[in-house]
């Protein structure tokens, strides 16, 4: 490569000034020397920006790990585009998990939240507590999170009591979200959190056995940009806390709630859901047997007050009768999927109820067995919109 490569825009790299350079090393001018320098100089003094640009430009994990090796300057940038701390959602079932202690874990997280100033992603599941060392040093932290994982699936892993998930919601104000599956949280560390993050716009708490109805409105209330919650299998929650939600909650998930008659006209009382999943895994209903009744007065109510349903899972829903499914077919025109297995007297009536009336519908997902529709009527409706029905299993 020549000079007048060089400046073309071209930067020569190490291998190529080396195979072009003099073979003489008694020659005193050795321009590939030179060249070298120059080099050097000019892409470690470039700006911020341009840094980042080829930061970002980096596709193998290594060349990323080691572009802070260059100079002060360059890990900086590395460090700035750190965007997620052990951040992982699989679970190993073998209890696999990193054995630390939590003074060590303490000491390591405060250290790495100091250096990593703009993480957006950050798992603490199934770790240790990390709160008392870590607390007193939070004033340092880049408060930029966005996303944060408190899951608690292991045995491994102590949970966190509602003081000391308040002190820990303090450190992150701009969440918006935050998976909470299976802690121990109850109503107090509900309030913390809304008062703490009130941008929040998706929370998992499916399995959080301790939160109530009252809990719930604090969370609803405060944070009104709320756009998905999960509350799956939380078995003191009856819906009423819902009464008064924003408009913004678009997506639900209650199945294995207890939900009651005014829990179902408090949870479409905000008028803006599209997506609500009310099914009840096989195995919990074979447990639980005081579970919610998701029966035709509860649909018809859940017809009338979610025009702009698009999914609804009743899977399992076996009380739904002719009434509920001709509701649907008149008042749910944007309905996309249909989940129904388990749903024992959808009959043939049913079935031309919601073909009739939901245009938009796409999906129906159906059983093979625990339904009242007969095999002509499922032929009939598969030769109207081939692919339109889903057999399940």
């Amino acid at each position: 490569m020549s000079l007048s490569q060089q400046g073309s825009g071209k930067i020569p790299t190490s291998k190529t000034l080396r195979d072009e350079g003099p073979k003489n090393d008694h020659d005193d001018d050795r321009p590939y020397k030179k060249i070298c320098r120059t080099s050097s100089s000019f892409v470690t003094s470039l700006p911020g920006d341009c840094l980042n640009l080829i930061f970002k430009c980096l596709e193998t994990k290594d060349d990323r790990n080691s572009f802070g090796l260059t100079c002060h300057e360059w890990l900086r940038i590395q460090n700035n585009n750190h965007e997620s701390l052990w951040y992982r959602n699989n679970y190993d079932p073998a209890g696999n998990y990193p054995k630390i202690s939590p003074e060590s874990l303490a000491i390591i997280t405060c250290r790495l939240l100091i250096r990593f100033q703009h993480l957006k992603k950050l798992s603490l599941s199934r770790l240790p507590r990390i709160t008392d060392f870590v607390t007193p040093q939070s004033q340092s932290f880049g408060s930029n999170v966005q996303s944060l994982s408190l899951d608690n699936c292991s045995d491994y892993c102590p949970d966190y009591s509602d003081k000391q998930l308040s002190l820990i919601f303090s450190w992150f104000p701009r969440l918006t979200y935050i998976s909470l599956d299976s802690s121990d949280i109850a109503d107090k560390g509900l309030d913390a959190l809304a008062k703490c993050c009130s941008s929040l716009k998706t929370v998992d708490l499916q399995w959080c056995c301790s939160i109530t109805d009252s809990g719930l409105s604090c969370l609803l209330q405060k944070c009104r940009e709320l756009r998905s919650l999960s509350i799956i299998a939380c078995s003191n929650i009856t819906g009423v806390g819902f009464l008064g939600c924003a408009r913004t909650l678009t997506h639900l998930e209650a199945g294995g709630c207890k939900l009651k008659p005014e829990g179902i006209r408090a949870i479409v009382s905000g008028g803006g859901l599209e997506y609500l999943d009310l099914k009840t895994p096989d195995w919990l209903a074979e447990v639980d047997q005081e579970g919610c009744i998701i029966n035709t007065e509860a649909v018809i109510v859940i017809s009338k007050g979610c025009p702009l349903l698009e999914e609804l899972f009743l899977s399992n829903c076996e009380e739904v009768e002719l009434q509920g499914w001709e509701a649907i077919g008149l008042n749910c025109k944007e309905l996309e999927s249909l989940f129904v297995m388990g749903c024992q007297k959808l009959c043939d009536m049913g079935l031309q109820a919601i073909w009739d009336g939901c245009d938009k519908l796409s999906e129906l997902y159906i059983d093979r067995e625990k339904h009242s529709c007969s095999s002509s009527a499922l032929e009939l409706f598969e030769h109207k919109k081939p692919g339109w029905m889903c057999l399940w299993p």
